[in-house]
């Protein structure tokens, strides 16, 4: 199947810092009886005001400074008082954030995303990034249906199933995209595959909805090439050709080309030439 790039052009999705006014410093003697005072000295002997916020866990104190340094600076402070003798050690109190999880429905199902032996660590990507709505993804599948957690997302579309019998939708190529159904192949049901794979890569997040997508912001085009039993390489590679602009005899100008294609499907043997040069 298609692989997915998520866009790094998108605001983190959750706020950072790069100051502190606090540091953490453990005190070389563990019985002081007078930390306010030793920690006043030690600011004065390195010509820093500091103060004794609160002890700690650990035996350490949180220290606070007479204003904000950049981590660049709070680091150098800190390098600069852990050679005090009277010192442990010192070190910045750094702010930290929770990783960005969606509050989607049935986000805790998808354990592929975030589970740390085999999933792929989407939440600490999302703090990254949610995705950016200048990207198009191309799904080459069996249609998408306009499912509430994609309705939004979903632009131009065409159907390149030549063949009405595989198309199941009672004609050839036309502009509606939509899934029609792919069932009565060997007595199958219909898989609806094309809007399970649109919603792994372009599901809304963080709406309380169905489940969360790969990518937040992306716009999903759908280009029908899969039916009833599969589809034929060549309405295939038609699709891939028009889902990245490239014009295909027959069909419409495409207005939304896609930067990315997710073709999840597959077949006997090697990849044909006409695979190949569509690729290329």
């Amino acid at each position: 199947g298609g692989r997915v790039g998520v866009s790094s052009s998108s605001a983190p999705a959750a706020a950072t810092t790069d100051s502190t006014d606090r540091l953490i410093v453990k005190l070389r003697d563990p019985g002081e009886r007078d930390p306010d005072r030793r920690i006043v000295e030690l600011g004065g002997r390195a010509g820093e005001r500091l103060s004794r916020s609160r002890a700690m866990s650990g035996g350490s104190h949180v220290v606070r400074l007479s204003r904000a340094l950049s981590l660049a600076e709070a680091r150098v402070l800190a390098q600069r008082l852990s050679l005090d003798p009277a010192v442990a050690f010192v070190e910045p109190d750094l702010r930290m954030y929770p990783m960005l999880a969606p509050n989607d429905a049935y986000y805790p199902y998808q354990w592929n995303l975030f589970e740390p032996a085999g999933g792929i660590n989407l939440p600490a990507a999302w703090d990254v990034t949610v995705g950016a709505s200048n990207i198009t993804v191309g799904v080459i599948d069996t249609g998408v249906l306009p499912h509430a957690d994609l309705a939004a997302k979903l632009v131009g579309g065409y159907d390149f199933i030549s063949d009405v019998t595989t198309a199941n939708d009672g004609d050839g190529r036309d502009a509606d995209a939509r899934d029609s159904g792919d069932y009565g192949c060997n007595g199958s049901a219909s898989s609806w595959h094309g809007t399970h794979v649109a919603g792994i890569l372009g599901a809304s997040g963080n709406n309380g909805l169905g489940v969360a997508g790969v990518n937040w912001q992306a716009r999903i085009l759908s280009t029908r090439a899969l039916g009833r039993c599969g589809g034929y390489t060549s309405d295939i590679v038609d699709a891939m050709r028009w889902a990245a602009g490239i014009p295909v005899a027959g069909a419409p100008a495409n207005a939304t080309p896609a930067r990315v294609l997710n073709l999840s499907l597959g077949g006997s043997g090697a990849c044909c030439s006409a695979f190949q040069n569509a690729v290329n």
